[in-house]
């Protein structure tokens, strides 16, 4: 059974400096405001505004932070943080900092289970004055679109990767797919991407209209890859090339 314990408040804004530590808190159909710090099991109450409160459970309508509310878990590989809304889980926010909704597993920074409504997305894109060279990595940790605004001095192989520490393969899990847009500009002499390599090993795209493009004179050529991870350091690469002058 939860401890009643005898509160004494002068005032509904003086600050109640620490309520004392006890297994459960039972304040039902009342509210908790101005605690310093309260070191309870399970607090019952319709509001609470509160500096720290450590608690395993609080079931209230309403929490308030003093200042920010921050809820944590402390330290602890199992400190996971759930949301729940009619005994269901809704969201849940793991030890490594990833955000499930509708999943209690979440294997990204941001992974929503079922269908999604997005008003619009804003791409990072690596738009760089310089001219694509014989080698060039693609990081996908740091962009999705990358464009050379100078014009082409050379056939390109075209690195993808996760970043300089970071492969494509760890980044990626089977039967995941993720789309990169090269742009690369060329004057009168047209350079390619001549070769694809995926961190470090050459891979050949199946490519649109059957065979490998080639360099479009005094035009922005953009090249999409679609890159579907079939299994460990194995994948599906579906290419295309665009002209834009």
């Amino acid at each position: 059974m939860a401890n009643r314990i005898p509160l004494v408040v002068v005032s509904s804004e003086q600050l109640i400096k620490e309520l004392p530590s006890v297994d459960d808190l039972d304040l039902a159909n009342s509210s908790i405001r101005n605690v310093a710090t309260a070191n309870v099991g399970n607090v019952n109450a319709t509001s609470v505004v509160a500096t720290t409160m450590n608690a395993t459970t609080v079931n209230t309508t309403t929490i308030v932070g003093t200042s920010a509310l921050t809820i944590s878990t402390g330290t602890g590989s199992n400190g996971n943080v759930i949301i729940s809304a009619n005994g269901v889980e809704d969201v849940r926010v793991t030890p490594d900092g990833n955000v499930g909704i509708g999943i209690s597993t979440p294997t990204s920074r941001l992974h929503i289970l079922g269908t999604t409504t997005l008003e619009e997305i804003l791409e990072k894109s690596n738009v760089t004055a310089t001219a694509m060279g014989a080698n060039v990595n693609f990081d996908v940790l740091d962009c999705a679109v990358v464009y050379y605004t100078a014009n082409s001095t050379a056939n390109c192989t075209l690195n993808v990767r996760g970043n300089s520490t970071v492969s494509l393969n760890t980044v990626m899990s089977t039967n995941q797919t993720i789309t990169i847009a090269f742009s690369v500009t060329n004057n009168a002499t047209a350079f390619r991407v001549a070769t694809l390599q995926i961190d470090g090993t050459t891979i050949t795209p199946k490519w649109s209209g059957g065979s490998a493009p080639t360099a479009s004179a005094n035009s922005i050529d953009t090249y999409a890859f679609s890159i579907i991870k079939t299994g460990s350091a194995a994948y599906t690469v579906l290419g295309s090339k665009t002209q834009f002058a």
